[in-house]
């Protein structure tokens, strides 16, 4: 055997070591990794309240797992927009949550965002700054700054209207990445003012080995 082919032997034998090394330990961290499923089922409602404020209003139902009632939650807000693409947001979120003893925790969030959005052909980019004391999750007891791009796309001659997004949830009480969000999803117009949309959301959380996959789907009407 030549000494080339030697040394390509011996390559490809601390290749294969290396990937062997690699997997195993990819294994043992997915193995460590708790995942788990939340479905939520909603209507938006959109009221114009005078020229560029308007007040949404969202009831919620959250499922576990297992299917068995996580919450029921009622979302409002006041939305207003400035300069044709600022839009600025308070919403207040009243919270029942069932207990295993037949009664319920009731609690309120609230939140106040500032958000840029603009349309380029049939793209529409956004950009989002939200402070709020809660992280869309179980935590209740610290606040956030979270910060949120996204864009939808306007398929021509289509009902269908895809969007991506990425958000990222910041503490504020020490100031660490909390998780991060990715969402995948899409509208699709009934008719006029009336959507149903679907969406996954995916929450990498980065404090702890916890995966969070959401599925959503929602109604939409806008008076």
């Amino acid at each position: 055997m030549s000494e080339y082919h030697k040394k390509m032997t011996v390559m490809k034998k601390k290749i294969t070591i290396s990937l062997l090394f690699i997997s195993l330990l990819t294994m043992g961290y997915a193995q460590d990794v708790e995942n788990e499923a939340q479905y939520r089922m909603g209507v938006e409602l959109d009221f114009k309240i005078a020229k560029g404020l308007k007040l949404m209003v969202a009831p919620q139902l959250r499922f576990d797992n297992d299917f068995s009632v996580d919450r029921l939650q009622l979302e409002t807000a006041l939305r207003y927009k400035t300069f044709g693409f600022l839009y600025w947001e308070a919403n207040y979120r009243r919270i029942n949550k069932p207990q295993d003893d037949l009664s319920s925790e009731k609690f309120s969030k609230y939140g106040f965002s500032l958000s840029a959005k603009e349309t380029y052909g049939r793209f529409t980019p956004a950009l989002r700054l939200r402070y709020s004391n809660y992280a869309d999750d179980d935590v209740d007891d610290k606040q956030f700054l979270r910060y949120k791009a996204s864009v939808k796309y306007d398929i021509k001659k289509c009902k269908i209207t895809p969007s991506l997004a990425i958000e990222a949830f910041q503490e504020l009480n020490d100031y660490e990445l909390y998780k991060m969000r990715y969402t995948a999803g899409a509208d699709y117009k009934l008719m006029k003012n009336n959507y149903i949309g679907i969406s996954y959301k995916l929450d990498y959380y980065k404090q702890e080995y916890r995966n969070r996959h959401i599925i959503s789907l929602g109604y939409k009407y806008s008076f």
